[in-house]
């Protein structure tokens, strides 16, 4: 059966620009696209426990938006024995979209802001089989701390989960139950005509 909610967690990271891409994607489908039916969740509040977070990790399938080689999101769900739903690896949708990361780092500059669509859309893509497929399944996981990947450089994230690739930067993850990649021309018109780019962020809320 479909599930009630979708999780998204984004690279947290402040020191490269690519993070405040996937910040950006994770707002606009968590407030954009599929509000009220997805929630988002950041690293450190599910590393230090926070219980409403843990909560939203282990009752709903997460979404894992990874923003570089560092692979932050997919080993901090590790850290805690999670298994991402999905995961959706920046590098390799940048480099299927060709929209640059950018050098900005509070707010994306505009080509920024495009990736930041295009991860949205296809995260969205996957939320909404997940939410509306009655054939998609989801058990419940339980938090397993775990220090497979602590401060080893060697560890391997991809192996470790099983990761495998079904179209350019969407990994399903061994032992979840699969997602379609359906594409939605509707998703595709909100994100060109509903959400605004901004080339300057004077009077931009942020």
């Amino acid at each position: 059966m479909a599930v009630e909610k979708v999780t998204v967690f984004p690279c947290g990271g402040i020191g490269d620009p690519v993070s405040s891409v996937t910040r950006l994607a994770g707002y606009i489908l968590a407030d954009d696209l599929l509000p009220g039916r997805v929630e988002l969740v950041s690293i450190p509040s599910v590393i230090t426990g926070v219980p409403d977070s843990l909560e939203l990790v282990q009752a709903y399938p997460v979404i894992a938006l990874d923003g570089c080689g560092h692979r932050c999101g997919s080993n901090a769900l590790n850290l805690v024995g999670i298994k991402p739903a999905a995961r959706l690896f920046t590098p390799r949708v940048r480099s299927e979209t060709k929209n640059a990361i950018g050098r900005r780092r509070p707010f994306p500059e505009v080509s920024g802001q495009r990736l930041a669509k295009d991860l949205a859309e296809r995260a969205a893509v996957i939320a909404r089989h997940m939410l509306e497929d009655v054939e998609y399944t989801f058990e419940r996981q339980a938090i397993s701390p775990s220090p497979d990947g602590l401060h080893d450089e060697s560890f391997d994230i991809e192996e470790a989960l099983g990761y495998e690739e079904m179209e350019a930067g969407c990994f399903h993850c061994s032992g979840m139950c699969a997602f379609k990649l359906e594409k939605d021309p509707e998703l595709r018109r909100r994100l060109e005509e509903e959400i605004k780019e901004y080339e300057e962020l004077e009077g931009f809320e942020c």
